[in-house]
């Protein structure tokens, strides 16, 4: 690598970085307060550790690296060219001999590097971070639920049981506990003053003390001082199979099951389920390639950049990422339309902004 290539790569990466840190902040935090809501439905706010949080933004990062990327690097990209227009170092390597269309070959290159690593994080990392966040959410924090820490006067759903607590003594003793125990024609109910969690062979019981049980026939409750009762397995839910969670070879092997059986039955839900698949598969290959296209557009935009100054190289890029969902949200069809023809209008908009950058390319050295 040429010194000139060092020079330029070594301006663009600390912008990008403090661009990913502020990016990943907001985008990750948007994707851990989405699961949080949905986590706080089943499970107190005491049963979750920082570390869960902390788990669940690792995991929700792979899936949204397409759009981190690009958009960092952009943003470091047109923060360089902007600065060194304004500088006129890239007035200063023209008059020595070096035409800014080979400033701008580095960063092209880098940005063909970073839509192959792209590549490789949305086709393989990111269906194992989604079945790790899935297992994380609906078996794993679930199941580390104990009884004895549910918030107490609230009904709460346990398992199989309907508890509630009326108040929680210092020493871990359970006051005013009721327990709801739902069967086919009724339901069993206990009522005790006090309770306690203890251990039997390895598996939780609950020592209900001065209390009364009431069956289903409430003719035959009685009264009783103790009585232990295992404690059920908390309830889990099924992690939904995404498309999320499926590789490009996955997906591809599901579109063409469906699309056989679209073509066999004709079925509204299997169109809607096809469609879905396809523009899954056309987002994978897209936003890996989006890396590249904003390489090719950022260099030569931030270098006409130089009297407006920095805030307005900003601006502009922003507005490229505004313009490029756009327009990408456009292409998405309210149509069923063939794997080639999805994927092809998911290429539009990466080829709009090459074709725009190798236009300002072929043009950038009357800068």
């Amino acid at each position: 690598m040429r010194l000139i290539d060092r020079y330029i790569l070594g301006k663009i990466w600390p912008p990008a970085a403090l661009a990913a840190l502020v990016i990943c902040f907001v985008v990750v935090g948007g994707a851990v307060r989405s699961q949080m809501r949905e986590l706080l439905e089943r499970i107190p706010m005491t049963q979750i550790a920082v570390l869960d949080i902390l788990r669940i933004a690792f995991y929700a990062l792979p899936t949204l690296v397409g759009y981190i990327f690009p958009i960092t690097f952009l943003m470091g990209i047109m923060f360089v060219f902007s600065r060194l227009a304004q500088q006129n170092e890239l007035t200063a390597m023209k008059a020595a001999g070096v035409p800014l269309k080979r400033i701008v070959l580095p960063v092209i290159i880098f940005g063909a590097m970073l839509s192959g690593i792209a590549f490789v994080v949305a086709d393989q990392c990111q269906p194992w971070a989604y079945w790790r966040l899935m297992r994380l959410v609906t078996t794993d924090m679930p199941l580390r639920m104990s009884v004895e820490m549910l918030p107490t006067g609230v009904m709460h759903e346990y398992g199989e049981w309907r508890v509630y607590l009326g108040r929680r003594d210092p020493g871990g003793i359970l006051r005013d506990i009721v327990i709801l125990q739902p069967e086919e024609e009724g339901a069993n109910a206990f009522y005790a003053d006090r309770a306690r969690v203890v251990e039997i062979d390895g598996r939780k019981h609950l020592e209900l003390e001065h209390g009364i049980f009431i069956p289903r026939d409430p003719h035959r409750h009685f009264m009783f001082e103790s009585l232990v009762k295992a404690a059920p397995t908390p309830a889990t839910s099924k992690a939904p199979g995404a498309n999320e969670g499926m590789t490009i070879a996955q997906l591809c092997g599901e579109e063409r099951r469906l699309r056989k059986q679209f073509d066999e039955t004709g079925a509204l839900p299997v169109g809607i389920d096809l469609r879905k698949v396809r523009l899954e598969i056309k987002n994978r290959l897209a936003f890996p390639l989006m890396c590249l296209a904003v390489s090719i557009v950022g260099a030569p935009v931030g270098a006409r950049s130089r009297r407006a100054g920095q805030s307005f190289a900003f601006t502009i890029g922003l507005a490229i990422i505004v313009a490029y969902f756009v327009l990408r949200k456009l292409m998405e069809l309210p149509l069923l339309l063939p794997l080639s023809a999805t994927v092809a209008l998911g290429q539009i908009p990466n080829m709009m902004l090459c074709m725009l950058g190798i236009v300002l390319i072929w043009r950038v050295d009357r800068v």
